[in-house]
């Protein structure tokens, strides 16, 4: 299928993994930064704040490193780390050149040392809490550096008491960045676990909804479904399927003389062995009680007896029960197919009232409706 035209200049841009795409994106809201400080570092060029040569080299230098990582990240080399949008050294790089246009340009620097906040507050969305409070002990040392830089620059410092308070300001709002950016990081892990036992706990309760805990199988509700599905598809193909219900002989009396706990034990040895024994597209479900329900698509009456007589024999095997042959079972069986003028429901009371003749022709037979 092809996509539209609208979208092929998107998909060439941000790429077409989802997460890549994730990626680009952030490295665009970074570009936006860098855009309003080249606004901002060309306006003072025009009126004399920096000298053409500083602005030139704050233009080429922070164009090329937006270009590095718009590579990095479009090109999928950065998928060799472990934050793959990089965005531990694109706000190292940030902030190594807004300590460059602080020590080149003084009258910007207002500008210059509020966006370095900003700049930490990008790592709370992607690192973790440690990793942003690193992030703003390095903003710290960076500052630090430039404002050593700016006192030996002779002239363009604002003074060393002043540079020295500036510092201090720049310490306590820069730590404090970091460590917001760190709270958000760990809100935001939090959330993912939380997220994460919430869906393995919905993927759990569903597992119980659908599945008998005892045996592993379909349960009643499920099986209910499936052939709701198969009575539709039946109706709509013409290709209709096999019911099958099956009812474990004498397991009372296996409840009565070894306990239930014994039953549990015949019903999950069942369960156990029967399914390898089908076919890959049929379902065995827990009915109730002793009594399962076999459900057989797109298979004709004849072929289904087959299936169930395959499945007698292979728990007719000795091998399965060898650590307690006193539990060995078989079983009675009812089968119909589903005719053109009856629902999935007709079907399932044919195959009923079949499984009831077999208990009654004297167990360990199949009978069809």
């Amino acid at each position: 299928m092809k996509k539209p035209a609208s979208e092929l200049p998107l998909a060439w841009l941000l790429g077409r993994e989802s997460y890549q795409r994730v990626c680009v994106r952030f490295w665009l809201m970074t570009s936006g930064v860098y855009a309003v400080m080249l606004v901002v570092m060309g306006y003072a060029q025009t009126q004399g704040f920096i000298s053409v040569v500083h602005s030139e080299i704050f233009r080429w230098v922070s164009l090329s490193g937006l270009a590095f990582f718009y590579l990095c990240l479009r090109s999928g080399w950065s998928k060799r780390f472990v934050d793959r949008a990089m965005t531990a050294q694109q706000m190292m790089y940030a902030i190594v050149m807004l300590a460059g246009a602080y020590v080149a340009a003084p009258a910007l620097r207002s500008a210059m040392l509020i966006t370095v906040p900003l700049v930490l507050t990008f790592g709370g969305f992607t690192l973790p809490p440690r990793r942003c409070r690193q992030m703003g002990i390095f903003a710290v040392a960076v500052q630090a550096i430039a404002i050593v830089m700016s006192l030996a620059s002779g002239g363009q410092g604002q003074g060393g008491a002043l540079e020295i308070m500036v510092f201090i300001a720049c310490a306590v709002v820069f730590t404090m960045s970091a460590d917001m950016a760190g709270r958000l990081s760990a809100i935001r892990e939090q959330l993912r676990v939380q997220k994460r036992e919430l869906r393995t706990a919905m993927e759990r309760n569903d597992q119980l909804a659908r599945h008998d805990e005892l045996t592993q199988l379909p349960n009643r509700r499920h099986a209910l479904e499936m052939m709701e599905y198969e009575g539709k598809r039946a109706q709509r193909d013409k290709v209709p399927p096999c019911i099958c219900m099956m009812d474990i002989d004498h397991f009372k009396h296996i409840n009565d003389t070894h306990g239930h706990a014994a039953g549990d034990e015949v019903l999950r040895l069942l369960a156990h062995h029967a399914v390898p024994a089908l076919r890959a597209p049929d379902i065995l479900a827990r009915w109730g009680g002793e009594e399962f329900i076999l459900i057989m698509p797109e298979t004709p009456l004849e072929i289904a007896v087959l299936v169930v007589d395959r499945l007698r024999s292979a728990l007719a095997n000795a091998h399965i029960w060898k650590d307690r042959p006193e539990l060995q079972v078989t079983f009675s069986a009812g089968i119909a197919s589903m005719q053109p003028s009856e629902t999935i429901q007709d079907t399932v009371a044919r195959a009923d009232a079949a499984l009831y003749r077999a208990k009654e022709a004297g167990r360990n037979r199949t009978e069809q409706a």
